[in-house]
C-alpha cells in the first residue's frame, strides 16, 4: 500500500471515496500565544493493489509531527484493513480517507507532519505563527 498524497485541509468529508475539501491546502496557522492546542484535519489518498486489500490485510498507519527543534510533538499509530468487493485487479485501487490529529505548538515555526503506510510516506510543512493573521487590505 502507497501513500500517494496527504492535503492539509480545514475540513474533508469522503463518501463513496469522492473527497470534499474546504481550505484545502493549509499550512499556516496563527496562535495567538504559546502554548497553544492546534488540530489539523487531512484528505489521505491511499493506493493498493487488489493482493494487497480484503478484512485479512492488515496495514499499519502512523502520523508523526515533528517541531521546529525536532522533537516529536504527535505520534499516532494503528492497524486498519481496507474490505471492498470492488477492487480492481488490473491497477491500482485509490481510496481517499480523513484523518484528524492535534498537538500542544510550545514553539513558532516550522512543523514537519509525515503520514507513513506501510513503509511508504508523504510529508507536508506547517508552520505556526504567534500573533494576528496578516490580512491584504
Amino acid at each position: 500500500m502507497n501513500v500517494d498524497w496527504v492535503i492539509p485541509c480545514r475540513y474533508v468529508e469522503v463518501h463513496d471515496n469522492l473527497g470534499t475539501l474546504v481550505g484545502a491546502g493549509i499550512d499556516t496557522f496563527w496562535v495567538p500565544e504559546i502554548p497553544a492546542p492546534l488540530q489539523l484535519v487531512c484528505a489521505i489518498r491511499l493506493t493498493a493493489t487488489a493482493d494487497e486489500l480484503g478484512a485479512d490485510q492488515q496495514h499499519h498507519s502512523r502520523t508523526v509531527v515533528t517541531g521546529p527543534d525536532g522533537e516529536a510533538v504527535a505520534d499516532i499509530g494503528g492497524e486498519f484493513g481496507i474490505d471492498t468487493d470492488n477492487a480492481r485487479e488490473d491497477w491500482l485501487n485509490g481510496f481517499v480517507l480523513p484523518m484528524a490529529i492535534s498537538w500542544e505548538t510550545t514553539l513558532a515555526g516550522s512543523y514537519q507532519l509525515e503520514h507513513i503506510v506501510d513503509g511508504t510516506s508523504k510529508s507536508i510543512a506547517l508552520h505556526v505563527i504567534v500573533g494576528p493573521p496578516i490580512t491584504e487590505a
